[in-house]
């Protein structure tokens, strides 16, 4: 009898929670769908005039570094990672060849850690994937929110003239024809 009568009382559910419990499997599914699945991201141009902003951050050894001294002039590829992300691990070796391949006509690719691990962690990441471009860490994930992070990756390129021309949210072969040509536009360009 109790079998029954509870039997009794799921069927009488409200549609709205078998809905709601729909909802919650179809999510779920795309969630733990397979990464093979998932798209990588696209370049895509930043519309309007959006200057990036300065912001301070440390550097490999704690200590703190500022953005406006280093891009002065340059182009820089600016990208947001975090050291638990297979992603940004996957387009790091790119963005290494990008720089060793644009550092002497004026680009700088500078990789700001989102990570709340500490500096050491971060530094063991840069060293384990011989990166010889500047790494910071954003550890409070401060500059993470003045520049809205969606998410890691999340890359921007900044022309000479300190403005965002190009973004990129996901994972991305930074060494890529289309990569590579935008840099290339970005340094032709004289800074205004």
């Amino acid at each position: 009898m109790t079998v029954t009568a509870s039997l009794r009382r799921r069927d009488r559910q409200p549609k709205s929670a078998k809905r709601a419990l729909a909802a919650l499997v179809a999510v779920l599914a795309v969630f733990f769908a397979e990464p093979s699945a998932a798209a990588k991201g696209e370049l895509k141009p930043v519309k309007g005039v959006i200057a990036a902003g300065d912001f301070i951050a440390q550097d490999m050894h704690g200590k703190p570094v500022r953005f406006s001294e280093q891009r002065r002039g340059k182009v820089v590829l600016l990208n947001f990672w975090a050291t638990w992300c297979p992603p940004c691990r996957e387009e790091m070796p790119a963005m290494e060849q990008l720089y060793r391949a644009y550092k002497d006509r004026g680009l700088i690719v500078l990789a700001v850690s989102l990570d709340q691990a500490p500096v050491a962690t971060v530094r063991d990441f840069a060293e384990q994937l011989k990166l010889t471009f500047p790494v910071w860490h954003d550890r409070d994930g401060l500059v993470g929110r003045q520049y809205s992070v969606p998410g890691v990756p999340t890359s921007y390129l900044v022309g000479r003239d300190g403005r965002m021309a190009w973004r990129m949210l996901g994972e991305y072969d930074w060494f890529s024809p289309e990569a590579r040509a935008a840099v290339e536009r970005l340094l032709a360009a004289r800074e205004q």
